[in-house]
């Protein structure tokens, strides 16, 4: 082979070798979370990064008595825009924000600049659809630096995976921004954001408490406004409406019984016939008996349990209209399929009397030891 197309090879191969304009993990900070608050005028943007090197250890089954560590940049400036430009020039390595799984909001943020965001977000490529959405009452940055349990990273908490903890026990149906785009400009019906807050009082890690994020309950977001908050109390109606539900529980105090749910099933029928928007319900409830110390009938135990759905349904869906809210989406059933037959306005005049009736079915799976 002659000495010039041995060069001219030697130089295409040179070519092919490696990717010139890829950057090694080490040399980006992966943002695994943002914060959003607005105070003071300004708006305020908090990232969360952490060493996917520590992520990969915890994976792969490595214990350290040393918990990962956690960055917390923070960015604050007139506009969202020049607030996460004011933390990305203060980054000392290119940041990554394609692994961002959470978006913590404040309810200040909730409440008056959400629409900002959404046009921001809109603009940009930083927010995936598939990002789950919280509200942090108070303590954003607190609440982004705990790690989970054992020293393992927030990569494994419920925020950053709720259906783990959800498939067990599904208290609260959650939100991603795909579901919150797509619903925001909707005339009807509700959106629930769940809200967190640090609890220091029911997990100790030795002696001292462990402090963690839980569900304190929800902001109702209706007609792109927040109507209020409510507690996880007074929100378990709602978790009847959610199809994605798996298990739930419930509990009668007085009677000592307690029922295990598993993938409940709700019918919503609209009444086309009559003159204001109605709808009846029907629930088909599946239990496991977890608990009845009394020894109550089967009969008796069915009751309890018509009982209480009933109840957290109707609770649910008052606690809505308090805040002009409809907290269930009954009205979001009319307005796709019987889009003509009432206006908006009555659609969205929800009272007591919309609801006609509660059709609960119970049926007892693995009962035989009990009378």
């Amino acid at each position: 082979m002659k000495p010039t197309k041995t060069i001219i090879m030697l130089i295409f191969l040179l070519s092919l070798t490696g990717c010139w304009g890829m950057k090694e993990i080490q040399h980006q900070i992966y943002v695994t979370a943002v914060g959003l608050d607005f105070k003071k005028n300004k708006y305020y943007v908090y990232f969360q990064a952490m060493s996917f090197s520590n992520v990969a250890m915890q994976e792969g089954g490595a214990s350290s008595s040393e918990e990962p560590p956690i960055l917390i940049g923070t960015g604050k400036g007139d506009t969202l825009e020049e607030a996460f430009d004011n933390i990305q020039k203060s980054s000392p390595s290119p940041l990554y924000f394609g692994h961002i799984s959470t978006l913590f909001f404040t309810p200040s943020m909730l409440k008056h600049h959400l629409n900002e965001f959404l046009d921001y977000a809109g603009r940009t490529e930083v927010i995936r659809y598939n990002t789950g959405i919280f509200s942090i009452t108070k303590d954003m940055k607190e609440a982004m630096s705990l790690n989970g349990f054992f020293g393992r990273s927030p990569a494994f908490s419920f925020t950053f995976n709720p259906g783990e903890v959800l498939e067990n026990d599904s208290f609260v149906p959650t939100i991603t921004y795909q579901n919150l785009i797509q619903r925001y400009e909707q005339p009807v019906g509700s959106i629930l954001i769940p809200s967190l807050k640090v609890d220091e009082k029911q997990w100790k890690e030795g002696e001292k408490p462990k402090p963690i994020v839980k569900v304190s309950g929800g902001y109702l977001l209706a007609h792109k406004k927040i109507k209020g908050w409510l507690s996880t109390k007074e929100l378990e109606g709602i978790n009847w409406f959610n199809t994605e539900a798996i298990h739930l529980y419930l509990v009668d105090k007085s009677r000592k019984v307690g029922v295990k749910v598993k993938n409940p099933h709700l019918k919503i029928n609209v009444l086309k016939h009559s003159p204001i928007p109605q709808y009846e319900i029907t629930v088909k409830v599946p239990v496991t008996i977890q608990e009845n110390t009394k020894n109550i009938s089967q009969e008796k135990l069915k009751n309890v349990v018509k009982k209480l759905v009933k109840q957290q349904i109707n609770k649910t869906f008052q606690k809505g209209i308090d805040l002009d809210a409809d907290a269930l989406n009954l009205s979001e059933k009319t307005y796709r399929f019987n889009r003509y037959k009432w206006s908006l306005q009555e659609l969205n005049e929800l009272t007591p009397s919309s609801i006609k009736a509660i059709e609960v079915n119970v049926t007892l799976e693995k009962s035989s030891a009990y009378k």
